[in-house]
């Protein structure tokens, strides 16, 4: 099994993770790598963070049904949930992983022991020098508050010689790859992502984690945050592009990725509410295009030399779609539409008294009553609700029309699509059963593989 570290820094980080998962849920390739998530973030109770473990867990559970047949185990999907994902610790079977309390409640200050220096000690001044009163006096739990210089420190200790980072090392093989989210403008970000890399390119005990090939998806602003006056926050978003800047400067002579994606908001930035607690924020337009950045370098072969990426949209515009947005996100656009399909299926198909694969291929009340499919349907709404933020942020990515299964041939806004309503597509899983070879036992695995063949017979005209 060929496997790609993703580390998730920061809030950010999290954020581009759960857009990853969303994609390889719509049936968007790794190229046969699976994906080992590793998360890094201070906060001890942040909700965003839970979330993104209950995430891939869910997937992980939809997943492995769908692979299950008794002792033995089915490839892949070709469709939805096609990608495994596996847990650090799940290779390591150790219980130091980073699901675990990475801050705490102490103050930097007391970190990094201020209180043992004397008073005439010389270092006060270099401390002083360093770091505001604020810096020391925050406790680690709420991360860094967009200090790199605090992150730096803490991060430091917190990866070296840290159980999950040597099972990291340890497990990181030949053709194993890195890819690193992060954001340029935090704490965390900022001062994880080139430590992070120096660890990793500094490894010469360990020749495969030393040369694996390396990516990195940085996110420039892409969003405000109200008056820290307001709210007592220590984070105002009116520094983030001098902060960008001084991090550039940096980076343009440390950074040594195979592949550096840079993705941002020039124009549009929606404005959150400024609380570093619970970081509240919906899914951004930004966020899944620095998604999409994982698959594209999992795509590509090692370089001759340091490659530097993007992507543009063609219009500047409130609400995008496919025709506004350009032909390079198709492959989004129809990962998100065959999923947003699915879950109106899911939906529809217990309903259907005289579906002919009830009797055929036993898609009967017990089928929908099972907790296989329990579970794939409550994945579906969290999609559902995943998509209406995007499509519903300042700058929307609203590339669908689901208001009714009834009439679906506008489902994908500037294309006609021959599936006048839900009825086209359960003809087209019926005749998708009649043509299937495979010989198995795993009913769930049959119905995502007619649904997914079912949508794809409908949808694809759109890459063509």
């Amino acid at each position: 099994m060929k496997k790609v570290f993703v580390f998730c820094i920061g809030g950010t980080g999290i954020r581009v993770m759960k857009s990853i998962m969303m994609l390889m849920a719509g049936g968007m390739k790794t190229n046969g790598y699976a994906v080992v998530p590793i998360i890094l973030d201070p906060h001890l109770d942040l909700e965003e963070k839970k979330n993104l473990h209950s995430l891939i867990e869910s997937y992980k559970t939809v997943y492995g049904r769908s692979i299950n047949n008794g002792s033995t185990k089915l490839n892949s999907s070709e469709g939805f949930f096609g990608s495994e994902v596996v847990r650090l610790e799940e290779l390591n079977s150790q219980h130091n992983d980073t699901k675990q309390i990475f801050g705490s409640e102490e103050k930097f200050g007391s970190y990094i022991h201020e209180s043992n220096l004397g008073v005439n000690n010389i270092n006060n001044y270099l401390i002083e020098t360093m770091f505001s009163t604020k810096n020391l006096n925050s406790p680690l739990s709420v991360g860094f508050k967009g200090n790199p210089n605090v992150g730096t420190v803490v991060l430091g200790d917190m990866i070296e010689n840290a159980d999950w980072f040597n099972g990291f090392k340890i497990h990181c093989e030949k053709d194993d790859r890195v890819f690193i989210i992060s954001s340029i403008f935090g704490g965390t970000g900022a001062s994880g992502f080139p430590l992070l890399e120096k660890k990793i390119k500094g490894a010469n005990d360990q020749p495969a984690l030393k040369n694996a090939l390396m990516g990195a998806v940085t996110v420039l602003p892409y969003y405000g945050l109200t008056d820290p006056a307001t709210s007592g926050s220590d984070i105002d978003s009116a520094n983030f592009y001098t902060k960008t800047k001084a991090a550039l400067a940096y980076y343009q002579d440390t950074i040594k990725s195979d592949y550096l994606y840079y993705i941002g908001e020039k124009t549009l930035h929606q404005t959150y509410e400024n609380d570093e607690k619970k970081q509240k924020d919906t899914a951004n337009f930004i966020e899944l295009v620095a998604a999409s950045a994982l698959f594209d370098f999992l795509g590509r072969d090692k370089p001759k030399r340091q490659q530097f990426l993007s992507r543009a949209i063609n219009n500047d515009v409130e609400s995008l779609n496919l025709g506004n947005m350009g032909r390079g996100y198709t492959d989004i656009v129809k990962a998100v539409a065959d999923f947003m399909l699915l879950r109106e299926l899911v939906n529809i198909l217990p309903k259907e008294k005289w579906f002919p694969l009830k009797k055929d291929r036993y898609f009967d009340m017990k089928f929908y009553e099972d907790v296989a499919y329990g579970d794939l349907s409550k994945f579906t709404e969290t999609f559902y609700q995943w998509y209406n933020e995007l499509a519903t942020n300042k700058r929307a990515f609203a590339p669908l029309h689901y208001e009714s299964h009834k009439d679906m041939s506008g489902w994908i806004e500037g294309y006609e699509l021959n599936a006048k309503d839900d009825s086209y597509f359960l003809l087209q899983m019926i005749k998708e059963s009649n043509v299937d070879t495979q010989k198995h036992n795993n009913t769930f695995r049959y119905f995502l593989d007619f649904a997914y063949k079912a949508i794809d017979y409908y949808t694809q005209k759109i890459q063509k």
